[in-house]
């Protein structure tokens, strides 16, 4: 019987190769395998890291020509679609459209990009500077805020985050007046995006030391009260500099920020905010506060523990590129500890979602706009995605969706895992509809897996797309006696009953959950 534990998965260790497709992508596609056996670490991550001289236009392409047809008539803008545009849409429609199509193209550039790292990168700072649709510039932020950003400076993200028309509304700082300063943004801006609630830097302080004051917050709150979009044409960021709400405190002020001495902000307007960034990507706690969470992505769900030195060395090189993200990736992936890190990581829904669908070569992303509630149509997808707790774009809380296995890994997980499985392989290859009966035969599905073949290599072939490295003898040969019916010679092709289910189960088993 297969079993979980966490701390110790099932079967043999990966290769380092199959490790970093699992870590740094969703997963190889069937035609990356025969790359694994001349794999150098170094020069995977220095190619997805330089992205931009990666042809993805294939990739983008499909996503340019996704139907953004939504169910009550109308088209939802591009994805590169100015504030105006989607300001006027939303007069008319319900911001629902816009999430949807996001999805899709969100799930799409996983599924086909060769930018792999990138579109990581992406879910990770998506994350890490939370915001939902409650505002449409949710949609506009992807593009502008957090694609253009996230292998670019540190810098240049969380200013271009404070100024976004969904940062602005979802943190209320659009309503902050410098009489009556809202402190939400601010004091999310020091906890979770930046330095964080105590010092991350080691030594006597870690993890205890404060990093800031209500006076800090209080203080921060004033600087930003002028940060606003508050009754611009289309939602746009400003800076209010005149005497009408909100008016900014122009005034000097101080910040604590756990130094020794304090940081003293001269009397100013947006100049006073654009200083406090400055001063909070040069702080010490900011960077191992980065490198721990980047850490925490890509190589254990407890850094602290497992990986300080990985950590100590993504922070030395955000401190020395100042705030560089690419140079702070490059150090923590190829830090000796990520090499040693197998077990440390399981995929959480969304990486579930996509290395299913890579691993059996899919090329189509379903669309999730319209509104097909058959049993195999796109809102029953969109609803088991949300039963699997990780809805795209719409978790409420600033923190985003947990990187850690507690979190997702428990028997409703295994279960809906494997639903979605089987759902996805009867969408693409045609439905079974009786579990003894022949299936409907599929050319697409026989091409794949180059079928007729025999059950041995069949359970061999999904085995090395599902998971890449051996599992317990016993388990494979359980495997190849269900598909074969008692006979390893048996002949499979996707008539064959059990090959369906077959497929959904080595997808879904805890040897394929682990990253």
């Amino acid at each position: 019987m297969i079993t979980i534990q966490l701390s110790t998965p099932p079967g043999d260790p990966p290769t380092l190769a199959r490790l970093a497709w699992n870590r740094l992508a969703f997963g190889p596609r069937p035609e990356d395998l025969t790359t694994l056996s001349n794999f150098n670490l170094a020069d995977f991550v220095d190619e997805q890291l330089n992205y931009e001289d990666i042809d993805d236009s294939a990739c983008e392409n499909y996503v340019n020509a996704l139907s953004r047809a939504a169910p009550n008539g109308s088209t939802v803008p591009p994805l590169d679609a100015s504030l105006a545009e989607l300001k006027a849409y939303v007069e008319n429609n319900s911001t629902r459209y816009l999430q949807r199509h996001l999805w899709t193209a969100t799930y799409a550039r996983a599924l086909l990009s060769k930018r792999q790292l990138y579109e990581l990168m992406v879910d990770f700072w998506t994350n890490h500077l939370q915001t939902n649709f409650q505002h449409y510039a949710k949609y506009w932020e992807d593009h502008y805020v957090i694609r253009t950003h996230a292998l670019g400076n540190f810098r240049d993200l969380i200013e271009a985050s404070a100024k976004s028309p969904s940062m602005l509304d979802f943190l209320s700082n659009r309503y902050s007046d410098g009489y009556n300063p809202n402190e939400n943004y601010a004091r999310e801006l020091l906890e979770l995006h930046t330095v964080g609630s105590y010092s991350y830097v080691p030594g006597p302080g870690y993890r205890t030391h404060p990093n800031y004051t209500e006076e800090d917050v209080q203080a921060l709150a004033r600087i930003l009260s002028g940060w606003t979009n508050y009754r611009s044409p289309n939602d746009e960021f400003y800076f209010n500099a005149g005497r009408s709400w909100p008016r900014h405190d122009w005034t000097e002020k101080r910040l604590w920020l756990g130094n020794d001495n304090y940081f003293y902000i001269p009397p100013g307007g947006i100049e006073q905010g654009e200083q406090v960034f400055d001063i909070l990507v040069e702080h010490p706690s900011t960077a191992y506060f980065i490198a721990f969470k980047l850490c925490r992505r890509f190589i254990s769900d407890y850094p602290d523990v497992f990986c300080p030195e990985a950590v100590e060395a993504g922070a030395q090189a955000f401190m020395q590129s100042h705030g560089d993200i690419r140079q702070t990736v490059r150090a923590i992936l190829l830090h000796p500890k990520f090499t040693q890190s197998w077990g440390q990581k399981v995929k959480r829904p969304f990486e579930f979602f996509i290395s299913t669908l890579r691993a059996l070569g899919i090329t189509e992303m379903i669309n999730f706009l319209p509104d097909n509630w058959n049993a195999l149509g796109e809102r029953r997808f969109a609803q088991m995605n949300e039963l699997l707790g990780q809805t795209l774009f719409e978790f409420s809380a600033p923190t985003g969706y947990p990187d850690i296995a507690l979190a997702w890994w428990n028997t409703g997980q295994v279960f809906g895992r494997w639903t979605l499985a089987n759902m996805l392989v009867n969408r693409y290859f045609g439905e079974q509809l009786h579990p003894t009966n022949p299936a409907p035969s599929d050319t697409l599905l026989n091409s794949l897996l180059g079928l007729p073949k025999s059950a041995t290599n069949v359970v061999d072939d999904l085995i090395a797309r599902f998971i890449g490295r051996n599992i317990h003898a016993d388990d494979r040969t359980a495997l190849i006696q269900y598909l074969g019916q008692g006979n390893a010679n048996a002949n499979v092709d996707s008539t064959s009953p059990r090959l369906r289910p077959l497929i959904a189960v080595i997808a879904a088993s805890p040897y394929a959950q682990w990253r």
